[in-house]
């Protein structure tokens, strides 16, 4: 291990700026306006892989958001770990929220803040500089390959269809995925499962055009009434999704899992204050927290437009009004499956004077992954050397749509991070710690070096 410590002790300043300068690229994917800006990260991620040593970098399937696909110096008769990440970010709205702008990355007690530092700059970083400093001790002790995409927060399309052509890209020993967190500070987690994802817009038009509330108010339907009537009738106020045939679709942990959930150390009154920021928890209460973060699933509206917004007044009756929702979906629960579900409901709902679609953006099946093998107990003992402890596993509320794509060459896929639980992903203001890049290099970098002593 020292030679891992004295390199990233050595190297953390020069690290620091380069983490920097790729958290400067605002590679906002689902913002067409950004499409040369995640071109530009991709190929700082294949620039800098080239750098440091790798004989194959290649930009694959997209001329705007390509997959960089790079192969480390060959390693004859070792295994083969896959590295994924993402170089593209969530947009940073609402920007007035944010102490610092979203893309200059600003350093405060040991944290670094800007978009996509957690989520998954900051945490690929992590993984990249392991793999330089395993470089820098001779020898590379494994074959390592990287598929860094640029499309994760916009539904992964380009590197589906690319995985579709050539699966032999995810044939490896062990596929390693770092775009999650610790459990707490201190205590490193492997994730047994992801939450499915299924995103959509609900458009609802009342009249051909907005009208004077004065001259057609009481008479003339308004969009966004009707919108939020049909929002209503999708869930109720306890937390229960009104959706039919959804909950039929859940299976319920066993007793075995809730039991050990419920050892994991948790104060609730700490999690609702620390980490959601708020005066309670909803939800289906009858439940506990980790089961309605991690085992049931949600509806959630993320945005309404339409109408007047600006400052001021103006008295319009709106004709258009469009919501943005997605649930989140569990084991024996797919994508398309509820996708017909909620069409299903919002058509149910929709009052017959009132247009109404629903568009699909993007989703994925939920996952659970075999957390039993080799590569994830030399994980857990890389952890163990440089945290102190090995890792608990956990499930995640959170979807990576690529995971079971990764793993369909029989690898497993290790999901395992190393953000911490509050560092406010997609929200203003997220964050990584600075010690935990450091710390991950070390983690990744041991990981790469049992794989090669087997």
């Amino acid at each position: 291990m020292s030679g891992l410590e004295s390199f990233v002790t050595a190297n953390r300043d020069r690290m620091l700026e380069e983490l920097k300068a790729l958290l400067r690229i605002p590679s906002i994917s689902t913002d067409p306006a950004h499409d040369a800006d995640c071109r530009r990260a991709a190929e700082w991620v294949g620039d800098h892989l080239r750098q440091l040593g790798c004989p194959t970098v290649e930009y694959l399937a997209s001329a705007t958001h390509p997959v960089v696909w790079a192969e480390g110096p060959p390693a004859p008769g070792r295994p083969t770990v896959l590295v994924y990440g993402h170089y593209d970010v969530q947009p940073p709205d609402p920007l007035d929220e944010w102490t610092s702008p979203p893309f200059e990355p600003t350093v405060r007690n040991g944290d670094i803040f800007a978009r996509g530092a957690t989520d998954d700059k900051g945490q690929t970083f992590a993984i990249i500089k392991a793999f330089e400093a395993v470089l820098a001790q001779g020898k590379p002790p494994v074959n390592v390959r990287f598929l860094i995409e640029g499309q994760e927060e916009s539904g992964s399309q380009i590197l589906f269809d690319l995985l579709a052509k050539e699966p032999q890209r995810v044939a490896a020993d062990a596929v390693l995925v770092a775009d999650t967190p610790y459990y707490l500070p201190g205590w490193p987690a492997v994730e047994t499962g992801l939450r499915g994802l299924c995103y959509a817009e609900i458009n609802v038009r009342t009249s051909r055009t907005d009208l004077h509330s004065g001259l057609y108010g009481g008479a003339a339907p308004n969009a966004h009434e009707t919108l939020v009537q049909i929002l209503a009738a999708l869930k109720g106020t306890n937390g229960r999704i009104k959706i039919p045939g959804l909950y039929e679709l859940v299976e319920r942990p066993s007793k075995e899992i809730r039991d050990a959930w419920g050892k994991l150390p948790f104060n609730e009154r700490r999690f609702m204050r620390d980490e959601v920021g708020a005066k309670a928890l909803t939800g289906l209460t009858k439940y506990s927290v980790f089961e309605r973060l991690w085992a049931l699933p949600t509806f959630e509206i993320h945005g309404i437009k339409g109408g007047f917004t600006g400052e001021g007044a103006k008295t319009v009756i709106p004709a258009e009004a469009t919501a943005k929702v997605s649930l989140r979906l569990v084991p024996k629960q797919t994508e398309k499956k509820v996708q017909r579900l909620l069409a299903k409901a919002v058509k149910a709902a929709a009052p017959k004077h009132a247009d109404v679609t629903v568009k699909f953006i993007h989703g994925a099946d939920p996952v659970v992954v075999d957390v039993v093998s080799r590569p994830i107990e030399l994980l857990s003992q890389a952890f163990k050397e440089v945290e102190g402890r090995g890792v608990v596993p956990v499930r995640s509320g959170g979807s990576i749509p690529i995971v079971p794509e990764l793993g369909k060459a029989g690898a497993p896929v290790i999901l395992s991070g190393i953000g911490l639980p509050d560092d406010r992903l997609h929200a203003p203001n997220e964050k990584i710690n600075l010690e935990q890049v450091w710390k991950g290099a070390r983690v990744f970098g041991r990981f790469f070096q049992l794989m090669g002593e087997g």
